[in-house]
């Protein structure tokens, strides 16, 4: 995508009462965001209200495009669409992924799995322990530790997986520029050189408690599994599992005493069926994770047919019609289509979204 474009995106992310929705309308009917700039009164009225369209002249009259791009490049600030290549192919497979995502540093890898540490902002000294136990113990395995850089179990599990070596990503309710608690600073700081600050917000949006839960959304759907170290049974941590669940992620949750109030929501959640994380290699092995630095799902060698080239993240029906015909340019969709079906019928894939595959292990 042309720089261009890019600014143009910025600019219209930021009109005021311009969603994601209306950004996806905009943009598909008239092709561009720079054409929705240029566009008529008319034209956006196809879309948008009088009102609506009053106010975006009014904002665009007073929106530098240039500058305020340049300007937030200048902070370290990169965005990418959800049309771009770039984009998290796990991220893209949710309903209702953000249009745009802002970063600091980098975007996790599409073939390292992921894994969220969350939990209790007002942790015990037991939840502390495991947090930095799992999170050290993954990240030296090479798995990308995703959570929110929240007081507590999630800023203490991202903050073990750095000095383990690994690499960490911080999805946040607020701008990917503002440090968010600012007590976080130093690891703010350590994540954007060996990982990455994300957030679906435009920078210089402010923290507030309505953003959170979409931020949720995003941590659970850049990882393959939730971990869940220490939490209450009404907490934000349930926001994050419900939403892991309905995005068909696994969701592992670490025991703890009957009588520890912090641990009812983890013995409730293996209750209701969630897997039980007695130790960082148990997870390990769950996740199917090799020893070896660079960690990859277990491939095998012997897989026929359509199988081999799914993967254990989600891929677009078109993404794996690209891989198929790179071995063989006779396949075709319906036949893909009709191999896809088999394989769910069998239990060896999913559909996670629609027209969204992965290999079920």
């Amino acid at each position: 995508m042309h720089k261009e474009e890019k600014e143009y995106l910025y600019w219209l992310h930021n009109v005021p009462g311009v969603g994601d929705g209306k950004m996806r309308r905009l943009i598909d009917f008239l092709g561009s965001a720079q054409a929705v700039y240029f566009a008529t009164d008319k034209q956006l009225m196809s879309v948008l209200s009088r009102a609506e369209t009053d106010k975006m002249r009014a904002f665009g009259k007073e929106w530098k495009v240039k500058e305020a791009y340049e300007k937030m490049t200048a902070l370290g600030m990169k965005l990418v669409c959800e049309k771009e290549t770039e984009y998290p192919s796990r991220l893209r497979a949710v309903n209702g992924a953000p249009y745009l995502l802002y970063y600091k540093g980098q975007l996790p890898e599409e073939k390292t799995v992921a894994v969220a540490i969350i939990g209790a902002r007002e942790c015990s000294e037991y939840g502390r322990y495991v947090a930095k136990a799992f999170a050290s113990r993954l990240a030296e395995e090479g798995v990308n530790v995703i959570s929110g850089m929240a007081r507590g179990i999630d800023g203490i599990g991202q903050e073990a997986a750095l000095t383990a070596g690994g690499k960490t990503f911080a999805v946040l309710g607020c701008g990917a520029d503002i440090c968010y608690p600012a007590a976080n600073r130093k690891l703010y700081e350590e994540i954007v050189k060996n990982g990455g600050i994300l957030s679906p917000y435009p920078p210089g949006t402010s923290p507030q408690k309505t953003l959170f839960p979409y931020r949720n959304k995003i941590v659970a759907g850049l990882s393959d599994a939730v971990l869940v170290v220490e939490a209450r049974q009404k907490s934000g941590t349930w926001i994050t599992v419900d939403m892991a669940l309905e995005q068909g992620k696994d969701v592992y949750a670490v025991p703890g005493r009957v009588t520890d109030r912090l641990s009812d929501g983890c013995n409730l959640l293996i209750k209701q069926g969630a897997g039980m994380a007695i130790s960082p290699d148990d997870l390990l092995k769950e996740l199917s994770v090799l020893t070896a630095r660079t960690v990859l799902l277990h491939q095998d060698k012997e897989e026929k047919g359509v199988l081999r080239f799914l993967d254990l993240y989600p891929l677009s029906i078109d993404e794996i019609l690209e891989r198929a015909q790179s071995e063989d340019e006779n396949i075709t969709l319906s036949g893909l289509m009709f191999e896809l079906i088999q394989l769910c019928m069998q239990g060896k894939a999913k559909e996670v979204s629609s027209n969204y595959f992965v290999k079920t292990g």
